[in-house]
């Protein structure tokens, strides 16, 4: 292919078949992503009920605790009643009244704490419930819409097979050294290594064209770049 004209109609368009390409890796990049996000969610609500089964473990064993300190005070105050019975002086029994008094107050408060505790422990429990009813309510709905995002991307990895075997096919058209040429500017340019004049500036970096720079793409004998971003230059067709 000689023409430099169908040179840049080729150019031009695989400009656009590449970014068309590109536009579609991105799209097809969301889904994976979207994937590790349903995926964390589940984590998420997994550890929420974690924590919660934990929690309520942890009432329970505490309640444990105080049932076994309020077994306790109650043995002291029967043990210290049946004393009562059998001391010989004023001061002990006022001491062992003290104790006494001191082992109710003590049992009341310990009391005070296991009922918290139940509550806290039905609270937790029911919540639990609650977090275990949604995770496998969550479980059922996300494994669905991962199953559709993994079908969507296999399906467009095989449209993006077909788009780039097309692509490269059209890419024959240009010599291998065009097409090194143009898919060196095109990675050093963001994507773009073709572009047009307008109004006498680059279309790629805007720059304002030599006067001489301009006249030669307009002769079209050779392919003229701009010297600034070394991007492909090419005159717009004039609307019929």
């Amino acid at each position: 292919m000689e023409n430099i004209k169908e040179k840049l109609a080729v150019l031009i368009e695989l400009q656009q078949k590449d970014s068309n390409l590109d536009k579609y890796r991105k799209q097809m990049e969301t889904l994976p992503r979207q994937v590790e996000e349903k995926n964390n969610l589940l984590a998420g609500c997994r550890a929420e009920l974690d924590e919660g089964k934990k929690s309520a473990t942890q009432f329970q064993l505490l309640r444990k605790e105080k049932e076994i300190e309020l077994a306790t005070k109650e043995n002291d105050i029967r043990k210290h009643s049946m004393e009562l019975n059998s001391v010989k002086s004023n001061d002990a029994y006022r001491a062992l009244m003290s104790e006494i008094e001191k082992a109710k107050q003590d049992k009341s408060k310990l009391e005070e704490e296991i009922l918290l505790l139940m509550d806290n422990i039905d609270q937790e429990s029911a919540g639990v419930k609650v977090k275990d009813t949604e995770l496998k309510n969550n479980e059922i709905k996300i494994k669905v819409e991962i199953t559709a995002l993994e079908n969507e991307y296999k399906k467009m990895q095989e449209t993006l097979a077909q788009l780039d075997a097309a692509r490269n096919e059209y890419a024959g058209k240009i010599t291998l050294e065009l097409l090194q040429r143009y898919e060196f500017i095109r990675s050093a340019r963001e994507g773009v290594a073709i572009v047009p004049i307008n109004d006498s500036s680059c279309g790629g970096c805007h720059i304002t064209l030599r006067p001489q720079i301009i006249n030669e793409v307009y002769k079209g004998l050779d392919l003229v770049t701009c010297d600034n971003c070394s991007r492909i230059l090419y005159k717009k067709e004039e609307p019929a």
